[in-house]
């Protein structure tokens, strides 16, 4: 994760100047005036999903420092499915409604706290049936077709287009008529759980406007998500490197007045299995046939579709949460937490902190990552908590402008409509280099503080979703008490993004932050991804739905009719990404009607027959 976190800016000198002539005015202490920095150091573990807030020392809710873009962007917390459907490499759906269950619970129960509207399935299907009508093109999410016994679920990818039901609201009329979701708490007995109109995560925010078949709502997710939480832009991460320590910078708010404080980390991971919580006592939910009621290979579909065959049972051990009391003066100080203070409720439930049992793994050696270990045990700590008084951030030189910032897609025609090149030139800060960098990435152009916070971390070039590391921290060493080391100025950095959508333009942008979180201007690049070279089932909706298949052979000749005769003319070009849009909804149609297939396979046979594939 290079994002270091919600940094200072001169704005900060105007504010601590306002608080000064305040504290004259009206008698307040100096010390309540002053703007502090707040430092937290974890080391997490693969795919480790983290929640960062403030309390007071009587559970008051304060503010959220930090969330994971599983939950921040891409909304698994609320989405549509039943809670208990199954899991895999960018599953779209399933509510996870157990990934943060105590940040959710108390978040929403603070004051002024608003919650989300509830998405469900828009076209009336059970909650429990991911096949249906009702999808458009999907910039994110796909499943995986590889049945659950195969576990190696981070090589799976995602090179054909995909399509999703983003879901709709559930309204009053639905809870009047006692819209509910299968659950099973027994495995293989069925119940149903009645939903409310509201959630306590938010939807996603990654939705690129309004496609056909897509819900009236669906683009309008990412306003009414800012809406109810302001700060969500501000506090969404990537994924982090795994084991790589991570040091977090969070300005405190100048009101917050000296005194003590609760640092509160909240960690989830997938099936995170062991002996306890595992799949035979947390199976995939099935209705089974009445004629064999102990084989769940054979199921009647009552609630549950033929998508159960596919995926992983998400659950495992629930939250693991970590609790780290540290005070706020002028002089700062560090705080460590050990162990961790208990885990949450596996489908979030509740928000009850549960001590920790028997039940969680706590075995570093014999069970790397798991239970407890989500978070690295270094130098006597789990995770570490710092504060910096303003004294000693207000005597800081300016950030300079990132330079010779170059990026373009990379040459290896395998990736490069997946991956890109990012190059850029250190910068220095006097006799200190920069300590971090912040790199964005938007398919909208970035030129302000605004839309660059609202732009997404860029992410590594690989099957993860880890967001880039400019300033590692290596696994192994202590937690650190300083930013970590950056490169040199002067040094040239080359680094590869990934997790792009082929076919796209995008817009990144960079900048520097120096000590206490001092931000440099934003200098902006753009780029461009390729069409798909290598893939065996490009997306060809409608001739697929024409003729009944991926592999056939009319299927096979369109898709080299595209890419030897379209991809290479802007035109064309232009034409398949019209396709790509509409292309689903026009193969839904034609798939129901068999009198619309003939129509189909006449109108594109001199496009067949103008490739010769056969």
């Amino acid at each position: 994760m290079i994002t270091l976190p919600r940094p200072y800016d001169f704005a900060i000198v105007k504010t601590f100047l306002t608080s000064l002539l305040a504290a004259l005015i009206v008698g307040t202490p100096l010390a309540e005036a002053q703007m502090r920095v707040l430092q937290v150091a974890y080391t997490p573990t693969k795919r480790a999903q983290v929640a960062i807030w403030i309390e007071r020392t009587d559970g008051s809710f304060l503010q959220t420092v930090m969330l994971t873009e599983a939950v921040a962007l891409h909304g698994i917390g609320n989405r549509p499915g039943a809670m208990q459907m199954n899991s895999g490499f960018r599953w779209p759906y399933g509510r996870r409604e157990g990934v943060f269950p105590v940040w959710s619970h108390r978040r929403a129960a603070a004051p002024g706290a608003q919650l989300f509207p509830r998405l469900i399935f828009q076209v009336g299907r059970p909650e429990g049936y991911a096949s249906g009508a009702g999808s458009s093109p999907d910039p994110f999410y796909c499943l995986s077709f590889n049945d659950r016994q195969n576990d190696d679920i981070d090589t799976v990818t995602c090179a054909s287009v995909f399509a999703s039901d983003k879901g709709r609201f559930l309204d009053a009329a639905d809870v009047q008529n006692g819209y509910s979701e299968p659950f099973q708490i027994v495995p293989l007995v069925s119940t149903t759980r009645t939903l409310s109109t509201t959630s306590l995560y938010p939807m996603r925010r990654d939705i690129l406007g309004n496609l056909p078949n897509d819900s009236p709502e669906a683009s309008s997710f990412a306003d009414i998500v800012r809406n109810i939480m302001p700060d969500i832009d501000a506090v969404t991460r990537a994924t982090a490197p795994a084991d790589t320590t991570q040091l977090l910078t969070h300005e405190l708010p100048a009101e917050w007045p000296d005194g003590e404080y609760v640092l509160w980390v909240e960690v989830n991971t997938e099936r995170d299995l062991n002996a306890v919580w595992s799949e035979a006592a947390h199976p995939t939910p099935v209705d089974p046939d009445p004629a064999y009621p102990n084989d769940p290979n054979h199921n009647d579909h009552l609630f549950w579709d033929t998508w159960s065959e596919y995926g992983y049972a998400y659950r495992g051990q629930p939250s693991i949460v970590y609790r780290v009391p540290f005070h706020v003066d002028a002089t700062g100080g560090t705080w460590t937490a050990a162990t961790a203070e208990g885990y949450g409720e596996l489908h979030g439930l509740d928000g009850v902190v549960r001590p920790i049992d028997a039940t969680i793994t706590d075995d570093s050696v014999n069970a790397p990552g798991s239970g407890i270990d989500r978070l690295r045990y270094l130098c006597s700590a789990r995770v570490a908590v710092s504060t910096v008084g303003f004294e000693h951030c207000e005597n800081l030189p300016p950030v300079p402008a990132v330079e010779n910032v170059v990026a373009e897609h990379v040459a290896d025609k395998k990736h490069s409509h997946e991956w890109a090149h990012l190059s850029f030139t250190a910068v220095g800060l006097g006799a200190d280099d920069a300590s971090g960098y912040q790199v964005k990435i938007s398919t909208s152009p970035i030129t302000n503080e605004i839309e660059f916070m609202q732009a997404t971390d860029a992410k590594a070039a690989t099957s993860e979703f880890e967001g880039l590391n400019v300033c590692p921290i290596l696994a192994g060493s202590c937690l650190p008490t300083t930013m970590p080391d950056c490169p040199t100025a002067g040094t040239a950095v080359e680094l590869d993004i990934g997790q792009l959508r082929y076919f796209t333009h995008y817009y990144v942008a960079i900048r520097a932050l120096g000590n206490c979180g001092t931000k440099g201007p934003i200098t902006t690049a753009e780029f461009e991804t390729t069409a798909i070279e290598f893939t065996t089932v490009a997306p060809c909706f409608v001739a697929t739905a024409a003729h009944g298949s991926a592999m056939a052979n009319e299927v096979q000749a369109l898709r080299t009719f595209r890419n030897e005769h379209l991809m290479p003319s802007t035109l064309g070009r232009a034409f398949v990404r019209g396709y790509y849009a509409f292309g689903p909804t026009l193969a839904d149609v034609i798939a129901e009607r068999g009198w619309l297939r003939s129509v189909a396979r006449a109108v594109l046979r001199p496009f067949v027959l103008a490739t010769d594939v056969r």
